[in-house]
């Protein structure tokens, strides 16, 4: 079993289409692929994830799980006030996971509102990621993370020795008129020390399971995400 831990600087920077790129990938490869939401905030479904229906959309197969559903689009510390839950356990989350992993070959784990986002009285989100033990990677968006933003939660990351860590860009467009937008990935490298940027994910019109597959096998290196060869790419 091989685990990822998706977080983003903020919300809506497309965590989920990444995460549903890389498990319909998984799953076409005939691996087992899990999805694990720890925290749906804004979710205009009451009983479910969005993000959860939204994964099941692009690929039926891939087993899936949302920890906490929030209608709210707070912080999931805020949130919770407004629901019965009244606060968020963060050793559920991590008890979920740990019954919920064993399911499947490859588990993608997004997480909330930024990995900064406070859970509870105490807990931010990378404390989750801390507890679990598994790799991180930070998806910024081109179109809406500025480049002081990005250095910033590039050092919360490493100060909190998160050290299996690295950037996805989500968004990216080698064309714009923008130049911090345009020469984002040379900045992320300057100014954080070499961080590692695993690849640049351009906006997508059609969002099919097939436009997500032939993006993700065309960008990314699987292999070196999940640390191990897979055969039928060979």
């Amino acid at each position: 079993m091989r685990s990822l831990f998706l977080t983003g600087l903020k919300k809506q920077t497309g965590k989920t289409i990444i995460a549903a790129g890389l498990t319909a990938t998984m799953q076409s490869l005939s691996y087992s692929t899990g999805y694990f939401k720890t925290i749906q905030t804004g979710s205009i479904l009451k009983y479910d994830s969005e993000d959860v229906q939204f994964i099941k959309s692009v690929d039926p197969n891939i087993n899936t799980y949302s920890a906490y559903n929030l209608q709210s689009s707070l912080s999931p510390l805020a949130g919770s006030y407004q629901t019965d839950i009244k606060k968020i356990n963060i050793h559920k989350i991590i008890e979920d996971y740990n019954s919920f992993n064993h399911l499947s070959e490859f588990n993608i784990i997004e997480g909330s509102n930024s990995i900064s986002a406070p859970i509870d009285e105490t807990h931010t989100e990378i404390d989750i990621v801390k507890a679990l033990r598994i790799p991180l990677i930070l998806i910024v968006n081109a179109q809406k993370s500025s480049i002081d933003e990005i250095i910033s939660t590039v050092s919360y990351i490493k100060a909190n020795k998160i050290s299996s860590f690295g950037i996805i860009i989500n968004e990216y467009n080698i064309e714009s008129n923008n130049i911090e937008q345009k020469y984002i990935p040379h900045l992320i490298k300057e100014y954080t020390l070499n961080t590692k940027i695993f690849g640049c994910f351009p906006h997508l019109d059609e969002v099919s399971p097939n436009a997500l597959i032939a993006k993700t096998l065309g960008i990314f290196n699987l292999e070196e995400f999940f640390g191990l060869k897979i055969s039928k790419l060979h």
